[in-house]
């Protein structure tokens, strides 16, 4: 039985982890605000720093498709940060996403 024990150890680690929503180093200093958002279900994580910001998915979702997902992080960076994403910055994934924005 002890091999399925630290089997399921590493699991429920694994998944701990896959939930974390740090910034990279680049959003990683004191200068770096963050904001929740949830838009269609989807629950995002913010990190704003000067014109930048990364975003973190942090909801589950079973195989979330691309498009859908960047639109809805564009929607949650415009009501997280009150600025708008600037046209052609926005790009990622299904998990992280990251975009220029524009507070003018």
């Amino acid at each position: 039985m002890k091999p399925i024990r630290t089997c399921a150890a590493f699991l429920v680690t694994g998944l701990v982890v896959a939930a974390c929503d740090s910034p990279s180093p680049q959003f990683m200093s004191a200068d770096t605000s963050v904001k929740k958002a949830t838009v269609d279900g989807s629950t995002f994580s913010v990190h704003r720093r000067e014109n930048w910001v990364e975003v973190y998915r942090t909801s589950f979702e079973a195989l979330p498709r691309i498009p859908v997902i960047l639109a809805r992080a564009k929607t949650a960076i415009e009501q997280a940060t009150g600025c708008k994403v600037v046209e052609g910055s926005l790009s990622g994934d299904q998990a992280i996403q990251r975009a220029e924005i524009d507070c003018g």
